[in-house]
């Protein structure tokens, strides 16, 4: 493709709806052990309101991170460069088409090998299996003889 710069967001949205249950559930677990204590001993600590406070913020903020994944990029193709969404605190990681020493693909995963070591792997569930196809011939063409596909190994066989 090459195009000056495009980009493949995440749009595997039962994925993000369970991890964003699962930090509702957080959530709540920790309102509910206030409430719990509150209601039981009449009073509670006041590092325990703060803390399960806390972590109830923490958590929404999870929540609604995790519901808004489909509206993110998760990798960008620039001229010559790539660019991957790591995570929720992660900083990006980014690695010019020169530096990358090697792309492995292990069924859903591509591991992304620089010169200097640094590996980051994109996780093709995450995506559309279009844009997945997309990702693995834009890498195709981008780094040639430095894609490799392995077979993965059947479960049950030794």
């Amino acid at each position: 493709m090459m195009i000056s710069e495009w980009s493949i967001q995440y749009s595997n949205t039962s994925i993000w709806k369970k991890k964003a249950r699962g930090s509702m559930i957080n959530m709540l677990t920790q309102i509910s052990i206030l409430f719990m204590i509150l209601f039981l001993n009449g009073s509670a600590e006041e590092f325990l309101v703060y803390l399960t406070g806390g972590v109830a913020v923490i958590s929404t903020w999870q929540m609604i991170y995790y519901l808004k994944m489909p509206e993110r990029d998760y990798i960008r193709f620039e001229d010559q460069a790539i660019d991957i969404r790591r995570g929720i605190a992660d900083p990006r990681w980014r690695a010019a088409d020169k530096d990358v020493k090697r792309v492995q693909q292990v069924g859903d995963v591509l591991t992304i090998r620089k010169e200097s070591g640094e590996e980051e792997e994109i996780y093709l569930e995450n995506v559309t299996d279009h844009d997945a196809d997309i990702i693995i011939k834009e890498f195709q063409e981008r780094y040639g003889n430095r894609m490799h596909t392995v077979p993965e190994k059947n479960e049950g066989s030794f």
